[in-house]
């Protein structure tokens, strides 16, 4: 207590003067009373200061604990440290780069030599590295003898500049001044892009070796060094490999062999500076290195797999001018790419084809168009056992269906349901509850449960009894801000509440028979004639509901097998079936067609104090926040104003699936209407292959979606966007020509550059050549809508006139006056000229 007493009248009194003495007087079990000490009151009651920093250094017995307690920021006081170094050092001090950090690496060197600590390679790489100016790099010999070379073997904050001093120009300096070895320095620069550090260090090393302007003495001796670098796992490294190679590659002493070998996995790659970078390596060996031009030949052949135009022209003509026409080798080699030559490349290589035909009769690979999705018969749940096992997956399962059957299921098994089966339902009551806090159809469904299980269980479990409490009763589920559409869900879940509270037992008619949503007319007839025959009422939304997902299949044989078991007043329910003008007085046209309104405008956003405008798209659809009680299923789904999550939308995408045009507007106009902000793309994934899934025709809204995805940056969703292009190629109702003007007006309006076009379109040519001229026709109307010379607009033409080629087919004359006014821009000339020869070839 002695101790503690005189500790706290030396640190509130700040006796500077005393703490040493004191420290140095201190028992092992003093210290740990003042160590306790300190980690009670320090960055609570008491600040820091010289005192807190001595005593935390003297009296903490690990490292750890050590920088617990620890500043961290504030100034040490160096003289005092020295003095109590004298008599006492921590046997973790070498260790502590925190406490070494802030006394620098010159006073460790210091104490070093003393003998009061030994610090490791990797703490003092990096207090070499944070606190130098380039005379203190001098003053002892170690530093640069030994130190300097541990920046090549650790992370460190080499790559950080402070101020005016940044380590490429001090070793560059200490170079120079032959303070350290220049060989040694570029050796080392290259070794430590081996050592796995991270992008941002090999970087570093890099742009220090051609810092350093190696002349081809040195390059030539380091050759096999910089070689091995073609084989890091960071390709943003080759560019400037082959930059410092490209000098010295004709030279004597140059490996060549090795060299090609190097770079032959570089051609498979995608990314273009690197290619043009081996490329212009290639033919400068080939030029002035005979014995190479056949391997040169043969390295070639990946790029052929490239869809970019300059490239395979590059490599072609490479083959072209070095090649031998009579090589065995490399004739035999191009067959195997001769499928994926674009036209150039063809002209260029046609004296090494064998047995060439004409391209423009190849069917590419052959491709095989199918159906997207195959709907396939939904087994209903007949036993509780299977009750039980589905109640314990609906809540967390992505299948939509599944929460039909669960609701059929529960309304024909209701009276068998006693108290030792809800003890089996417990797992699926607390998949329910998990919901808690939650929102949407699963969080109504769940709500649906539990009050279903407080009102069947005699006596309640504990989950229920706590849910109870978490969750709220079924009519006052939903908030002010809850989508409509999920208003009408609740209703429907209230209406077979009621049902099964009344013990009526009834098949529900909503319930699918095929995937993802379908339902046989012929099956809700049967379900009807239920109805019929015990003289009941469905359940409105149910038979609403159902009606909409009837699939539009045999339907004349349906009307009359309808006509054979219904009466009238039960027949009349299925109008909506039978009658395809039923819902055309009842609802506006773009609703049921999607064929909404859009125009193209701007939308203004802050940026720290600025404001910016971006352009934007957005479909007219109007939004109610209100709509009358007894409003149809369809009026709820077409008034639905807010957004809802991605499974959420497929159940509401499936509530009606051939009137998805609401859904789509409001989804595009929520999360892809601009090219800056986009969201929820997981979810716009998830939808699209939800409604491929449905196999309907499409709609003028769909185009919108879908020319949204083609050039959407997220290349997942750009991907699929172009499978769904593919895969609708021939379908009757697909109008190649709307989409491609929606596409055009995306670029023209700069919704979105031209490379995400280009880019998927160059990995689809020549898939088959009905693929290609229905590209053609859609570069035509994206051609048509471009107003003005949009950046890399020459990428498209290049791809038209590739197309041309491809089809040979004349260029369209829709297009003919813009590519006479874009010919004046230059970079545009030669391409325009292309085009306008093939013309006149074709003629």
């Amino acid at each position: 207590m002695l101790i503690e007493e005189g500790f706290k009248a030396i640190y509130l009194n700040y006796k500077i003067k005393e703490i040493v003495p004191f420290l140095k007087k201190l028992t092992p079990k003093d210290k740990k009373e003042i160590a306790a000490l300190l980690k009670k009151f320090i960055n609570k009651e008491w600040g820091h200061n010289s005192i807190s920093v001595l005593a935390a250094l003297a009296c903490c017995k690990t490292k750890n604990e050590y920088e617990k307690v620890s500043p961290g920021y504030y100034s040490m006081p160096i003289a005092l440290i020295d003095e109590l170094l004298e008599s006492y050092v921590p046997e973790w001090l070498g260790e502590s780069y925190s406490f070494l950090r802030e006394v620098g690496y010159l006073k460790m060197l210091e104490w070093e030599q003393k003998g009061y600590l030994t610090v490791n390679d990797e703490i003092g790489a990096s207090l070499l590295t944070s606190s130098l100016s380039e005379d203190e790099l001098s003053i002892y010999p170690v530093t640069l003898e030994s130190h300097i070379w541990l920046l090549f073997e650790y992370e460190s904050s080499v790559t950080e500049r402070y101020g005016d001093r940044n380590w490429k120009d001090l070793l560059k300096n200490l170079v120079e001044q032959n303070k350290i070895d220049r060989n040694r320095v570029l050796k080392s620069a290259l070794q430590a892009i081996h050592f796995n550090f991270s992008k941002e260090y090999n970087a570093w090393y890099l742009e220090l070796f051609a810092y350093l302007e190696p002349t081809d003495k040195e390059i030539l001796r380091l050759q096999e060094e910089l070689f091995l670098v073609f084989h890091s796992t960071q390709q943003s490294l080759f560019s400037g490999i082959l930059k410092i190679l490209n000098p010295v590659i004709t030279e004597k002493d140059f490996k060549t062999e090795a060299f090609l070998d190097a770079v032959e996995p570089l051609l498979t790659l995608s990314t273009k500076n690197i290619l043009n970078g081996v490329l212009l390596a290639l033919e400068k060996i080939a030029k002035s290195n005979e014995e190479f031009r056949e391997k040169i030949g043969v390295l070639l052949m990946p790029v052929f797999l490239n869809k970019d135009k300059t490239i395979q022209t590059k490599g072609a003509k490479i083959i072209a001018k070095y090649g031998n026409p009579e090589s065995y080798i490399i004739k035999e080699e191009l067959k195997y790419y001769k499928e994926n030559f674009l036209s150039d490349t063809h002209t260029l290589l046609g004296q090494f084809l064998i047995d060439e035909e004409k391209p423009e009769h190849q069917e590419g690979q052959n491709f095989v168009s199918g159906l997207w999705y195959e709907p396939q018969p939904i087994a209903s749940v007949e036993t509780i056992e299977d009750f039980i096992f589905l109640a314990s997956r609906v809540f967390n399962n992505k299948e939509t269906y599944h929460i039909d059957q669960f609701l059929a299921t529960l309304m024909r098994l209701n009276h068998e349901l006693e108290d030792d089966h809800f003890n089996k339902l417990e797992p699926a009551f607390k998949a329910a509850y998990k919901l808690k806090g939650t929102s949407g159809l699963r969080h109504l469904l769940a709500t649906f449960f539990i009050n279903y299980g407080l009102l069947k269980q005699k006596k309640a479990s504990d989950i229920l009894l706590e849910a109870r409490l978490e969750f709220p009763r079924l009519e006052n589920w939903g908030e002010k801000r809850t989508p409509l559409i999920f208003k009408a869900y609740q209703q429907f879940f209230l209406d077979i509440f009621e049902s099964l509270k009344e013990g009526k037992k009834f098949p529900l008619l909503s319930v699918p028979d095929h995937t993802p949503c379908w339902i046989s007319a012929f099956t809700l007839i049967d379900k009807i004639k239920i109805y019929q025959d015990q003289h009941e009422q469905p359940i409105a939304f149910d038979l609403q509901m159902a009606v909409l997902r009837v699939k539009k299949e045999n339907l004349k044989q349906a009307e009359q097998y309808a006509k054979e078991l219904l009466n009238a007043e039960y027949f009349n329910f299925l109008k909506p079936v039978f009658n395809p003008d039923y819902f055309t007085d009842r609802y506006e046209n773009a609703y049921l067609e999607g064929d909404f309104d859009w125009k193209l405008s701007s939308r203004k956003v802050y940026k720290w104090n600025n404001t910016e405008e971006i352009p934007q798209l957005l479909v007219s659809i109007e939004n109610r926040k209100e709509i009358p009680e007894d409003s149809t299923l369809l009026d709820y789904l077409f008034n639905s104003y807010h957004g809802v999550y991605h499974d959420d939308l497929t159940c509401i995408l499936y509530t009606a699936p051939y009137f998805s045009g609401s859904v789509f507007a409001k989804k595009y106009n929520e999360t892809l209407s601009n090219a800056v902000y986009q969201y929820d793309i997981k979810g716009n994934i998830k939808f699209l292959d939800a409604w491929m899934k449905l196999n309907l025709p499409f709609q003028p809204i769909h185009y919108v979606f879908l020319s949204a995805g083609l050039l959407n940056k997220d290349r997942t969703f750009s991907g699929m966007a172009f499978e769904v292009l593919i895969n609708r190629a021939f379908s009757k109702d697909f109008d190649a020509r709307e989409l491609g003007m929606l596409i055009g007006e995306n670029i023209n309006f700069e919704l979105a550059p031209v490379k995400r076009l280009t880019d998927g379109l160059a990995g689809c040519i020549n898939l088959s050549s009905r693929h290609n001229q229905l590209f053609e026709k859609l570069l035509i109307s994206t051609l048509t809508a471009i107003e003005k010379p949009v950046f890399n607009l020459k990428k498209i033409l290049e791809l038209y006139y590739e197309l041309l080629n491809l089809n040979q087919s004349e260029a369209d004359e829709a297009i003919a006056d813009k590519l006479q006014d874009w010919e004046r821009e230059n970079n545009l000339k030669k391409i325009i000229h292309q085009i306008k020869t093939h013309e006149r070839k074709t003629l």
